[in-house]
């Protein structure tokens, strides 16, 4: 198997987040109008803002209701994806939308905290019943030492 290849997009949530659900298949898919600076490197080393561009971005299954759950408008994120195309089924016009495989929050920008409990579920708590001895080495005797001594 190889490295998947993508995009990473970091931007921030400009509009305010949907979701909604296929109506065949009732998968769950998050949608926000998503802003991306630009910035171009000078010679000194310094760094100026050009532009800004706006695009669609869209996460789907169950990051989709993590993502609504997470994001609001105005929080930064760093999503790796793709770029497609598509036919908006309402206007029939072609679009292109970012199509994220993961979206977290952006924490340079971003304070966060880690929820360190363990996730709910009989079999992930058995695989790590007891993670903090992970590292630790185990006991072990010491086998019993006699006395140096020279000239026997």
């Amino acid at each position: 198997m190889g490295i998947k290849n993508g995009t990473i997009m970091i931007g921030h949530i400009a509009g305010d987040p949907r979701l909604t659900h296929s109506e065949k298949t009732g998968t769950p898919r998050f949608y926000a109008r998503v802003g991306v600076d630009h910035w171009r490197r000078e010679d000194d080393g310094t760094f100026t803002k050009t532009d800004r561009t706006f695009h669609d971005l869209a996460v789907r299954y169950k990051a989709a209701e993590a993502a609504m759950d997470l994001f609001k408008k105005g929080d930064d994120f760093i999503a790796t994806g793709r770029f497609e195309k598509f036919t908006d089924p309402t206007t029939g016009a072609e679009r292109e939308e970012f199509r994220a495989d993961t979206l977290t929050p952006n924490p340079v920008s971003t304070r966060l905290s880690i929820d360190r409990e363990p996730r709910n579920g009989p079999a992930r708590q058995a695989l790590g019943a007891d993670r903090s001895q992970a590292f630790e080495r185990p006991e072990q005797s010491s086998p019993a030492r006699e006395t140096a001594t020279l000239g026997r």
